[in-house]
């Protein structure tokens, strides 16, 4: 039982005889453990952000020794057109969140905390559901460009056996890609829903608690 459960319960058990907690009491330290869960949301977007950047140096440099040229084979303009877009929404993203962070404090009206609890949660699916978007469209955007130009995929389209099925094998590749595009989402959305689905709920809960004291 946290430091809430046990406010709330001596809140709603008082006598004349027990000490009185006020509603301003419960609405402080709710705005208190809102601003610390909307502070961890905030870091730890900065770290997926990092990770993301380093992620992306990594397979720069992983392309630049491989013996095929992915990004050059996708074109470069799209690659780093997409990369910069990617980066620049997401910091977009950890802008909003910092605000977000800022603008719930103690001093402010319950419904002015609600309101900036409920924006945080939004602001919050829709930074899942575009990293999502993003993965999906992108990657089959790129594959759609790299499939033809491959030149491992050339030289199986190639063969003599493959004459007459060219445009067959190049969905069934474009089909292969969008099973592991999706896979690739499925996973993220479970690991987002871990790490931010937790802290969520937390919000989620401390919104009802406020609504209800509005009642």
């Amino acid at each position: 039982m946290d430091q809430l459960d046990i406010l709330k319960k001596n809140w709603q058990s008082q006598t004349s005889d027990t000490p009185h907690f006020s509603t301003e009491q419960l609405k402080g330290l709710l705005a208190h453990k809102s601003t610390g869960i909307v502070k961890w949301l905030f870091i730890i977007a900065m770290i997926e952000f990092f990770v993301f950047i380093i992620l992306g140096v990594i397979s720069h440099f992983y392309n630049q020794s491989s013996d095929i040229d992915v990004i050059g084979i996708m074109g470069k303009p799209f690659y780093y057109g997409t990369s910069i877009l990617h980066y620049t929404v997401i910091i977009g993203f950890i802008y909003l969140f910092y605000r977000n962070y800022r603008n719930i404090s103690v001093a402010q009206p319950t419904r002015s905390l609600m309101k900036n609890i409920l924006k945080t949660r939004r602001t919050m699916k829709w930074y899942i559901w575009y990293n999502l978007i993003y993965i999906m469209v992108v990657g089959m955007i790129g594959m759609t460009l790299v499939i033809p130009n491959d030149p491992q995929i050339v030289a199986l389209m190639n063969r003599p056996e493959m004459a007459g099925k060219e445009t067959l094998m190049y969905f069934v590749f474009l089909g292969v890609s969008f099973v592991v595009f999706l896979l690739i989402c499925i996973v993220m959305y479970l690991i987002y829903l871990l790490i931010y689905g937790i802290l969520l709920k937390r919000l989620n809960r401390n919104y009802k608690e406020l609504k209800r004291m509005e009642v």
